[in-house]
């Protein structure tokens, strides 16, 4: 078996490992009101057993990116999968709220490994210029097969139990629990980095300006791209009188341009050789796309075409802010690489929280609609083209 071949099936293990932890972080949206309904939960209730499964992810993004760097991957990657489909399978025993938010937040737990696990790997088995495609496609495939998952799961509610889809959820966990431990492994002849502690680790990627630049620049495109997709978009298409099934469409090509974008921003690097003309250009009209978005009115042509467009570019250009994934991983070395792609990840993860949050503190007496507080999101792009002035280009000769 030739090297580049056990770095693509390592590859593909790992991805379906992002899949499956992206799907079970947003199963609420599918199985939300059947859970509520099945736990006798309050409003609160179902929020708070739902958004558990955040908190297991979010507490252990740090220590999950030291335990990548320290400890051999197969082990890690193969513990942190098992406990995601352990917390799987203790959720269909679940019959009250206590049970099924400690179980939620083990999921968390395990799935916080995924997407740190998936860009440490490509950037052992493979030449930095495959990184930002490599890992562009492991968003993608997470994006759309979630998608398409969502879709059939919903059918499904209609014949089974959520606990018996959970089950064969649960199934396939344990199942790529053996691959990974079969598979998965860094190669032989990597160059290993330094063993040094947790205290050590962190103080060397906190004490850089560069990746900490990198992380508020990401969380601040990013994420609130992922929080106008998956949150805010709806209050839009609501004030323009689309209807529903419309309005998920919108959202699907969002998604779509996120797909698409990401690996096709990164080949666009590698050949333009430079990390910050590519962020800088797309999120510049991923900025303008996104303000269409929000505030071009939806003209009554009995065609939503225009929007699905303008939506599609908001996220296939905004999807470049994912180069900095790849800024972070060339600054990094072999010690310290995972946490620092934790940390652009916590930083993602919790301003897109945030974002949920943030534009109600602007909504007055005298709001009409969601245009008195939304321009927050299109305002945080801008902040991160400003920060993005100040970070260093990482692309350099080795990658070729």
């Amino acid at each position: 078996m030739k090297t580049s071949f056990k770095g693509l099936l390592i590859w593909f293990i790992v991805t379906l490992f992002v899949i499956y932890a992206f799907f079970l972080n947003t199963a609420g949206a599918v199985f939300g009101d059947t859970i509520k309904s099945h736990l006798h939960l309050s409003d609160f209730g179902a929020a708070f057993a739902i958004g558990s499964f955040i908190l297991g992810f979010a507490a252990m993004q740090i220590p999950a990116g030291y335990l990548l760097d320290r400890f051999p991957i197969r082990i890690v990657v193969g513990t942190g999968l098992f406990f995601l489909a352990l917390g799987n399978i203790t959720l269909t025993f679940s019959t009250n709220l206590t049970m099924f938010a400690l179980s939620n937040f083990i999921q968390g737990l395990g799935a916080s490994f995924a997407f740190i696990a998936a860009g440490k790997l490509i950037s052992e088995w493979f030449a930095p210029k495959l990184f930002p495609i490599l890992f562009g496609l492991t968003q993608t495939l997470s994006c759309i097969l979630t998608a398409i998952i969502h879709y059939y799961l919903v059918k499904a509610l209609e014949t089974v139990s959520w606990q018996t889809i959970y089950q064969q959820l649960a199934i396939f966990g344990f199942c790529l629990v053996v691959l990974v431990v079969l598979f998965v492994r860094s190669p032989s002849k990597k160059k290993s980095g330094e063993k040094i502690s947790f205290s050590k680790s962190a103080a060397t990627v906190f004490k850089s300006k560069q990746t900490w630049l990198c992380s508020w620049a990401a969380a601040t495109s990013f994420g609130a791209l992922a929080s106008y997709a998956s949150f805010w978009y709806m209050s839009v298409e609501k004030h323009f009188g689309v209807d529903t099934s419309e309005s998920l469409v919108i959202s699907g090509m969002i998604f779509v341009g996120i797909g698409i974008g990401t690996p096709f921003l990164g080949w666009l690097s590698n050949k333009l050789k430079s990390r910050n003309l590519v962020i800088h250009i797309s999120l510049v009209f991923g900025a303008i796309f996104l303000m269409l978005g929000l505030y071009l009115p939806h003209f009554d042509v009995n065609t939503y075409i225009p929007i699905k467009i303008i939506s599609f570019l908001a996220g296939f250009f905004l999807s470049g802010s994912m180069l900095y994934y790849t800024s972070v991983s060339e600054l990094s070395s072999n010690s310290t690489r995972a946490m620092g792609l934790g940390l652009v990840n916590t930083s993602v993860f919790a301003f897109n929280t945030f974002l949920l949050f943030i534009p109600q503190l602007f909504i007055t007496k005298q709001s009409t609609g969601y245009a008195t507080h939304l321009w927050v999101l299109p305002v945080s792009v801008l902040i991160s083209i400003f920060l993005a002035y100040f970070v260093k280009e990482t692309y350099s000769k080795s990658n070729n």
